[in-house]
């Protein structure tokens, strides 16, 4: 194994371990999350977690502060409004797009995904869950070939992983009957690989406006 592998491999871990605390919420909105104290608490370097927390700052999961470090977004609800009427309007258009462009190889990874999204949600699995939900909507965007989208879809998906965590009823009180996610990305595949862009869109759409509603916002 290569140096840049195993930083690669151990960069990974972190973000995954990291990720984990969060979504387990063994860290609230607001709290700061140490280099130094992770690094006692993970059993790993602190080079690696560094990188993490430099990484997860970019992608808006956390927020940096100068001189204090990085923190945990404080989750309000106005902002929690213009964040998912912008997921809705950028991810309405990737669906649309991939109406027209999503090849069978990629139809086939989504419907895998989507079916590891099921199982997670029937086995109360929330790791699986979200990275399944999160794998789902990264691949449907990297099916289109529009950087330019991928880029905006990624970011707005990363930033809403904090109202995900905090509010969603899987990862905090399940509620029977509310969470249909998997279902409304297997309409929205349906409509792609029927090549009907507009109902694609439309589905797209309804999953976001769906969430809106689990958030109340």
């Amino acid at each position: 194994m290569t140096k840049n592998t195993q930083k690669a491999t151990s960069e990974e871990l972190a973000y995954a371990k990291i990720l984990k605390l969060i979504y387990e919420r063994k860290f609230e909105p607001g709290d700061f999350l140490q280099e130094k104290q992770l690094s006692e608490r993970l059993g790993m370097s602190r080079t690696p977690i560094n990188r993490v927390l430099s990484r997860m700052t970019v992608e808006g999961i956390l927020e940096r502060r100068k001189k204090k470090g990085c923190f945990i977004p404080l989750v309000k609800s106005e902002d929690g409004k213009q964040l998912f009427s912008l997921r809705k309007m950028i991810e309405s258009q990737v669906a649309w797009e991939a109406a027209h462009t999503c090849n069978q190889d990629f139809l086939a990874r989504l419907k895998q995904i989507n079916r590891q999204d099921q199982q997670a949600l029937d086995e109360k699995n929330n790791e699986i869950y979200y990275l399944a939900n999160r794998n789902f909507h990264f691949t449907l965007t990297e099916s289109i070939n529009n950087k330019y989208l991928e880029r905006i879809s990624k970011q707005l998906f990363h930033q809403a992983s904090i109202y995900i965590f905090f509010f969603d009823s899987f990862f905090s009180t399940p509620m029977d009957g509310k969470i249909q996610t998997p279902i409304q990305h297997e309409t929205i595949l349906q409509f792609i690989e029927q090549k009907d862009a507009k109902g694609a869109k439309a589905a797209m759409a309804d999953h976001i406006d769906h969430t809106m509603k689990m958030f109340n916002l």
